[in-house]
């Protein structure tokens, strides 16, 4: 049996995302029980104690980068190309290490945040 380009595309896609879920925890084990795999795509969850989720997932073919880390801040979220596990872990970790209320303004009054 002979793979097509795309099904060997795809199968790299899903090694290369359990490399990326297991950088992440080697650099943050703390985050082995939030990181949820999607089942259909080459694609993680991260959930934070704010409720929401980062999302780690595989760019399409003509994007820059090969991975896309999503940031749901605010008041739009931020979307990062990125061609590494590693640097897919200093996103995290950065996002992680953001405070989850914050005030944008400087009124005094937090805004929910990532």
């Amino acid at each position: 049996m002979f793979f097509t380009h795309d099904i060997a595309d795809a199968f790299g896609d899903w090694l290369e995302r359990g490399r990326i879920q297991r950088a992440l925890i080697a650099a943050l084990p703390e985050l082995a029980d939030a990181i949820t795999p999607d089942e259909r795509r080459p694609l993680l969850r991260i959930r934070r104690p704010a409720g929401d989720a980062l999302i780690v997932a595989r760019a399409a073919d003509d994007a820059a980068g090969r991975w896309i880390v999503g940031i749901p801040d605010q008041p739009v979220p931020t979307l990062h190309d990125v061609d590494s596990p590693d640097e897919v872990v200093d996103i995290v970790r950065e996002a992680l290490a953001r405070p989850e209320s914050r005030d944008e303004q400087d009124d005094g009054l937090d805004v929910p945040g990532p």
